[in-house]
This record gives C-alpha cells, structure tokens and sequence, in this order.
C-alpha cells in the first residue's frame, strides 16, 4: 500500500468550490454595479439629472459600468493579480532563482535594514502615515491628487494588520484593516469611473449637433427656454408649434430627455438645461439625424 505523501490531504469539496465562485460572482456583480452608478452619476449629473431620477435597473447598471474599462486601465488589470499571485507564491517563485541569486537575497536580508523596511507591519505604518498626512493637506485646500492619497490608504491598514491575521484574538484587528483598505479602494474606484462619467459627458457636449435631433410638435407654447431652441409656428394641422434645437440626451420607458445645442463651455458653466417630456396627443416627437432639418407638417 503506497505512503501518503507529506503535505497531501483531500482536495476541496465541490461545494465549498461552488460557495467561492458564488461569492466571488456576487462580490464582482456588486462591485460593478457600484461602479455603473457612479459612472452614471458622472456622466447625467454634468446635464442636471441624477441617475435614480431615470430609475435604471440593476443590469442596466452593471452594463454601463463597462464603459469605465478604457485602454488606460487595462495594463493594471492586469498587473494587480499577477502581483498578488507572486506575493502568494513567493516561496515557490523563489526556489526558480539562481542558487547564487538566492543566497545573495538571504544575504540582504539579514541586515537590519533591510528586515525593518521589509516588515508588514513597519511599511503598513509608514503608508498608512503617509495616507493621513496626505490627507489632512488635502483638506487644508492644497492641491493633491486624491489618488495619491487613497493609494496609501488602501496598502497601508492592510499591511499594517496582515500578521494579526494568524493571531489569536487578533482577527478583529485584520478585519477592520481590511474593511478600512475596502472603504478607500471603493472610494478610489467611484472616484475613477464618476470622472469617466463626466469625461464622457464632455465628449457627447463637444459633438451635441451630430447628435440625434428631436423636432418637437405641440398643439399650446412650451416654455422651453434655453440656449439655442427656437420655435416656429405652423399655419395649417394638428399642432400649432415646431421647436427645434433640441437633442436628444436618453429616452427611458415613454420620457425623453432633451438638451439644447449648446456649446461645451456653456455646458461646465451651467447654462446648459435638461427637458423631460413624454409625447401625448397634444406632443409628438420627431427624430432625426443630427445634420437633417425637420419640415412643418
């Protein structure tokens, strides 16, 4: 009958496998839709409408927040697992090295150094330093990145708990660090997708006339009055006014959301103005391409 090997034992149950997956689904989906609300608060809030006001739903959110993974983010998409992965497995990576490599690393680190500035605990206090400093002259109103503040931050708690984490008694102390480092990650990450929100809210103002044109009938005048939108009146029909100037921004269920032709500058100035409508029988709406003009009936 062979030996057992040393270190070998049964592998993980199916069920435990399947509760990982679950977990890990759920805490992406969660994620994910945090990140499309936020890049939809960006990006609606720049023409004076909050998310809930167009009552999105759960999926719609989650498929909009991919519109915040640009080019710019895929490099660290990928470089954040495979530095995650090298840091767990750093011992097995370690026996691949050069015999000579090896003993020059051990080397290194018996000097003292070297083993205060490679401790978890000390780098996770100087980062976490770092991060309140940082942050306190933020608040005083100087000019710091917030980046530069939550990347401490997020490293700093994490690191400075990470050996409580095997010690008795001390798994309240790894969880508030890691809940600490989860609160400025999810900061960090609203931070980046409302600012690709708004990015894309700025790019849709500089092209607002090659937009979808909404040529707007009403039977009664219509106080819509901004930048841009003019009225004709019809002689002969059903309705009486023709607007025009208008774009449309969204629709959602039977509401339209239309903007003005507005200028990019007018736009970060506040001039701008968000008209919500829903077509009856005394509203019709008409939509066309950006370049084409509407005909009176």
């Amino acid at each position: 009958m062979p030996e057992p090997v040393e270190g070998s034992g049964p592998g993980p149950r199916p069920v435990d496998v399947i509760s990982l997956i679950t977990m890990l689904l759920t805490i992406s989906a969660a994620v994910l839709l945090y990140m499309g609300w936020a890049y939809l608060d960006g990006f609606l809030t720049t023409f004076d409408v909050r998310p809930t006001d167009v009552r999105f739903g759960a999926d719609e959110y989650i498929l909009h927040s991919l519109s915040v993974f640009s080019a710019d983010l895929l490099p660290w998409l990928v470089l954040a697992p495979l530095a995650f992965a090298a840091v767990v497995h750093r011992a097995e990576l370690a026996r691949l090295l050069p015999r000579r490599v090896r003993h020059g690393i051990g080397r290194l680190r018996r000097r003292r150094v070297v083993r205060v500035a490679t401790d978890a605990r000390f780098a996770g206090a100087v980062l976490t330093l770092a991060g309140l400093v940082l942050a306190v002259v933020a608040l005083t109103r100087h000019q710091i990145g917030i980046y530069l503040v939550l990347a401490p931050a997020v490293a700093g708690p994490l690191l400075l708990t990470w050996p409580a984490r095997r010690r008795r008694g001390s798994g309240i102390t790894f969880a508030v660090g890691v809940v600490a480092s989860a609160f400025c990650l999810l900061w960090g990450v609203f931070v980046y997708a409302q600012e690709q929100g708004r990015r894309k809210a700025e790019e849709m103002a500089a092209n607002l006339p090659y937009r979808t044109q909404v040529a707007l009938y009403a039977k009664d005048a219509l106080a819509l009055n901004a930048p841009g939108v003019t009225r004709q009146a019809i002689k002969s029909g059903k309705y009486r006014y023709l607007y025009t100037g208008l774009r449309l921004l969204l629709s959602r269920e039977d509401r339209y959301y239309l903007l003005p032709v507005v200028t990019k500058e007018q736009v970060r100035n506040g001039e701008s103005r968000t008209f919500v409508l829903t077509p009856g029988d005394d509203l019709r709406l008409e939509l066309l391409p950006g370049v084409r003009a509407p005909h009176p009936d």
